[in-house]
């Protein structure tokens, strides 16, 4: 019984990602852009929200793409660079887990 005790007063063990993608969210007057600069995706959406869902799914949409012709891809010289972010995309068994691989920045877009 008591060792039932200690073990309840211990903290939930919680796991994470080392963040490895960055994401921009930039608003100007009307939209919102997400920004990728590890795999130079942009998407613009009318919220924050929804331009990061919209960049979550251009991010596996891409990462299945680019596995698909991974012969293509590696071999281009701008996007080459990209296999460990597009393997650690695969990796994930959902949004949620691509979720803790990124970082969330804010900012205005300036023209």
């Amino acid at each position: 019984m008591q060792m039932h005790n200690e073990q309840s007063l211990l903290p939930p063990k919680i796991s994470f990602f080392e963040k490895r993608l960055t994401i921009i969210l930039a608003r100007d007057d009307a939209m919102v852009c997400a920004f990728c600069p590890e795999l130079d995706l942009v998407t613009e959406m009318a919220t924050p929200d929804e331009a990061l869902e919209d960049m979550l799914e251009a991010m596996q949409d891409y990462a299945k793409e680019y596995l698909e012709d991974l012969e293509i891809y590696q071999n281009s010289p701008n996007r080459a660079h990209h296999l460990p972010y597009i393997q650690a995309i695969a990796a994930c068994k959902d949004v949620w887990d691509i979720r803790m691989l990124i970082e969330i920045h804010h900012g205005r877009v300036q023209v």
